[in-house]
């Protein structure tokens, strides 16, 4: 039988950069921040030949170009970015976020997208004295790319079920009065898995509609 919940793509080396925008709009700015879901370049070692959020079919059916999509719709000018924090799942006892974003932080985003925690090693979750929660660090990268203003910040339980995490991040977003995002019934089907256990096209464009829900009230009365 084919386990949904393993993850072999290496956390490592998964883009040449953490930082990367697009659609440098004047409208409405969006920041997506996650793993290989959001983003991941091409890797021949892999077999994976897209540059967008593993396991799109392509580029336009990731969930991030499906709900920027969207957003366009209302704000033909809205710009967005990605932030992709794999290294940061991977390193979060040490690295701190003011170290490395400053870049996403200044883009100085109205609307940000937190989705990530399937590279958090799993010595994590058997550690009874780790010196510095996932939650901890969680928390202090979402303040950091808030930096004090008024961002509509999305949480999400990830696709890869690790249910300790989804706990901790769901906190921090009934912390801050913030929407998090239930995945519990599509990330169990077998039929939204694609390449590496990643979400395929459905997959994708089921993340993308629940986070649409989520977030099409705020987009449409944005000014």
């Amino acid at each position: 039988m084919r386990d949904l919940q393993k993850n072999i793509v290496p956390s490592k080396n998964q883009n040449a950069y953490d930082y990367y925008e697009f659609d440098k709009g004047d409208g409405i700015r969006v920041l997506y921040v996650g793993n290989s879901i959001t983003k991941h370049a091409p890797s021949e070692k892999l077999g994976w030949y897209n540059d967008c959020g593993m396991a799109a079919s392509e580029v336009e059916k990731d969930y991030v170009h499906l709900l920027q999509a969207k957003i366009k719709e209302i704000h033909p000018n809205a710009a967005f970015s990605i932030l992709q924090v794999a290294n940061y799942e991977r390193e979060f006892y040490t690295r701190e976020p003011e170290d490395y974003y400053a870049a996403a932080r200044d883009f100085k985003p109205d609307l940000i997208i937190m989705f990530f925690g399937a590279n958090v090693n799993k010595e994590y979750y058997t550690t009874e004295n780790p010196p510095k929660t996932f939650e901890k660090a969680y928390e202090d990268l979402r303040n950091y790319l808030v930096g004090g203003r008024d961002a509509f910040v999305l949480h999400s339980q990830g696709f890869f079920i690790r249910a300790s995490l989804d706990t901790e991040k769901e906190r921090v977003a009934k912390k801050y009065n913030e929407a998090f995002i239930n995945l519990e019934d599509m990330r169990a089907l077998p039929e939204t898995h694609g390449m590496y256990n990643h979400p395929n096209d459905l997959g994708m464009q089921i993340i993308a509609d629940r986070f649409w829900d989520a977030v099409k009230d705020y987009v449409k009365n944005f000014k």
